[in-house]
């Protein structure tokens, strides 16, 4: 089993990373998608990071679970997000800056596997079950993320497009709110079928404004999209219809 102290350095290294994303969202003042994102998710990491070193230090992280679901989950989707600020180059040649995210991704690959295996072992789950919770994380981290990037557009006034923001207000809503009730009420079948639904409309839109608005955030959603719809339909065959 997964130790409380790895759990308590991951706690840690969220803080200690929540820390430099706004050191570097100074130092990126100008460049408003690198400094956006570092800002939103510095000032995510540092509660969450705290909160969860004040957990492992007084024995409570067992009985207070929920916590480690946002961390595991904000630290994939930050992951995610500075992945694609990379590829399609928004520090533009600011090679420092360009290290600080890949220090962030290093510390992001370590963080969410401790937060992931200690939520499953805490909830002793099993193999259907811990891929059902994965997809959990990543669906939170679609919603979450699409509502982030609704900030990207903050000051475009000439260049808003309805139908983007449409989108990622509509599904930013509908795949947190998913995210939520796949966790709360696993158990009913009717919930399970809808999430599947209005995942795959998602992915249709997303794939109808990738025609558009061909980025790198959009080929990793349709990946994230892709693979959580496969999974729930597997785990619908094995859970309800086995």
């Amino acid at each position: 089993m997964l130790s409380n102290r790895n759990v308590l350095i991951s706690g840690y290294l969220l803080f200690i990373s929540g820390i430099l994303h706004i050191v570097v969202c100074i130092l990126t003042i100008g460049l408003i998608t690198i400094s956006g994102t570092t800002l939103i998710f510095g000032i995510s990491f540092l509660p969450l990071g705290l909160g969860m070193i004040w957990l492992l230090r007084r024995n409570l992280l067992d009985e207070t679970r929920r916590l480690i679901i946002f961390c595991a989950t904000i630290s994939l989707l930050n992951s995610l997000t500075l992945l694609a600020n990379i590829l399609t180059k928004t520090a533009e040649n600011r090679i420092t800056i360009y290290l600080f995210l890949i220090l962030f991704i290093i510390i992001d690959l370590i963080t969410f596997p401790i937060f992931f295996i200690k939520k499953t072992e805490l909830d002793k789950m099993d193999v259907d079950e811990k891929l059902s919770y994965f997809t959990i994380v990543i669906i939170k981290g679609l919603g979450i993320g699409l509502l982030f990037n609704s900030l990207a557009w903050i000051g475009l006034t000439n260049d808003l497009n309805p139908f983007m923001i449409s989108y990622i207000l509509i599904f930013g809503t509908i795949n947190t709110i998913f995210g939520e009730l796949l966790y709360r009420k696993r158990e009913e079948k009717k919930i399970q079928i809808r999430a599947v639904v209005f995942l795959t409309l998602g992915l249709i839109f997303e794939l109808i404004l990738c025609f558009f608005f061909m980025n790198a955030k959009s080929i990793i959603n349709i990946i994230l999209y892709i693979t959580v719809i496969t999974i729930r339909i597997y785990y619908i065959q094995k859970k309800f219809l086995g």
